[in-house]
């Protein structure tokens, strides 16, 4: 008996596998899978999440608001963040400040700007010289400095924009937050500081004033703003940075139980406010917690924040695993825009050369034409009809005609024209080559997109 043969009484590997009656060669195409729109792309919750900051990015001031004439080029397209309480006041750094969402003409993206009126202590040396100091310095927690400096008789500071953030005292109603959530925010906070102190500098703001907070259901994130400004504002005035860390850590304290009880606890608050907060915090939350905080703010030499991270070591692995579990969520958020994204691309250079009037007389866009499968290929996509004419709306052959056409796939497809005296058989890579090639052609000779910019020169059909 040969060894390829199975023994006696004995079935097959492939026999075993397919089991009785049945073959695994598929005896003809496979059908498109079933798809319906809400298995495209993100999830309701997701979509309305994203959509929100959409829209909180597009804001802007009306045109005639007087307070354009506050934002220096190039910076454009202006709302105010202050509350309409706070607009026009002192801030907290004391100075009269306003603060603007901006978008940079440059680059085109979202900034934070603040601007500082009546500063008569910083320069230009000052400002860049305090940019020196926080060039390049980036973090997950922090709202970045992009630019310090000094024009319209002002002080002007540019951060990261983050949206969908608020300061925990611009929220009306402040959560009770549970013990898990407040120790994730004490290990991102942790993470902040080591960053800043490692580079040789100090936060200084440090408070529920500059914090910015985002959340949601499942998470928590904390970010830390403002950072540079005590630096200029006070730069003549500096004090040691061994001293400022250490007063950054009985800040940290303060900071833990302002977020406990949900008041903004500084160095000027009084004894009987303390006691209170203090007496809340021994009450609701553990004994663990309770001990942090008092260690940092009651120590007369507040431990370093290299001696804080070595006592955190399962709280940081904690959030570790949840910031894992949450880069799993949004990849698998950011898999489900996969497709989504590629049939955008082809849905828009097929826009783009299907039924442009200017094709009209183009011999290539005639049914004798090259191009003219282009156009019987988005009625086989697109307007799929039954015997009766009746319209079929069949989403999983419409995703897999595109992913197929995206992947330039060799197998063959019929198509037909609306009268049925055109036919032809072609595969998805001579529809993805007649795409591009009609796409790059429209593109050669379309008018410059600078010229447009300037002239407004195109008229849109």
């Amino acid at each position: 008996m040969s060894h390829n043969e199975p023994h006696d009484g004995s079935a097959s590997m492939e026999q075993i596998l397919s089991g009785p009656g049945t073959s695994t060669v598929p005896s003809g195409p496979t059908p498109p899978p079933f798809r319906s729109l809400h298995s495209l792309g993100l999830s309701d919750d997701n979509w309305r999440y994203y959509r929100d900051l959409a829209a909180e990015e597009t804001r802007q001031m009306n045109p005639s608001d007087p307070r354009h004439k506050a934002i220096p080029l190039p910076y454009c397209n202006a709302f105010c963040l202050d509350p309409p309480k706070h607009q026009n006041s002192r801030s907290s750094f004391g100075y009269p400040a306003s603060t603007y969402q901006v978008v940079n003409r440059d680059d085109g993206h979202l900034y934070c700007l603040r601007r500082f009126d009546n500063v008569k202590s910083v320069n230009p040396k000052i400002a860049a010289a305090v940019m020196e100091q926080w060039a390049g310095l980036e973090h997950p927690g922090i709202a970045t400095l992009h630019q310090c400096f000094v024009a319209q008789r002002a002080v002007f500071f540019v951060h990261q924009y983050i949206p969908g953030t608020q300061s925990f005292l611009q929220i009306a109603n402040p959560p009770s937050l549970s013990e898990p959530v407040i120790w994730s925010a004490i290990c991102q906070m942790v993470t902040v500081i080591r960053r800043v102190h490692g580079a040789g500098l100090a936060l200084r703001t440090l408070d529920l004033r500059h914090t910015l907070l985002q959340m949601d259901a499942l998470r928590l994130k904390v970010f830390l703003n403002c950072l540079g400004i005590v630096d200029a504002l006070e730069f003549e005035a500096r004090k040691p940075i061994p001293e400022l860390q250490a007063k950054d850590m009985r800040k940290f304290g303060r900071w833990i139980l302002s977020i406990v009880t949900g008041t903004n606890i500084t160095a000027s608050t009084d004894a009987q406010t303390l006691q209170n907060c203090e007496r809340y915090c021994m009450q609701n939350y553990s004994r663990d917690l309770r001990h942090f905080i008092l260690t940092l703010i009651r120590s007369q030499n507040p431990p370093s924040i290299l001696d804080v991270s070595r006592a955190l070591p399962g709280r940081l692995m904690d959030e570790l695993d949840s910031t894992q579990l949450s880069l799993l969520r949004t990849e698998k958020a950011l898999s489900g825009e996969y497709e989504s994204g590629r049939a955008l691309r082809l849905l828009l250079k097929l826009g783009f050369v299907n039924e442009r009037p200017e094709n009209g007389a183009n011999r290539r866009w005639s049914q004798s034409g090259d191009c003219y499968v282009l156009t019987l290929f988005r009625d086989y996509v697109f307007h799929q009809a039954d015997g009766a004419g009746n319209p079929v709306m069949d989403l999983g052959h419409v995703v897999t005609a595109l992913n197929k056409l995206d992947a330039a796939d060799e197998e063959k497809i019929v198509l037909s024209s609306r009268d049925g005296k055109s036919v032809m058989v072609v595969s998805y890579a001579d529809v993805a080559r007649c795409l591009n090639s009609a796409y790059h052609e429209l593109c050669s000779g379309s008018t410059p997109l600078q010229a447009l910019q300037r002239g407004r020169q195109g008229q849109p059909y």
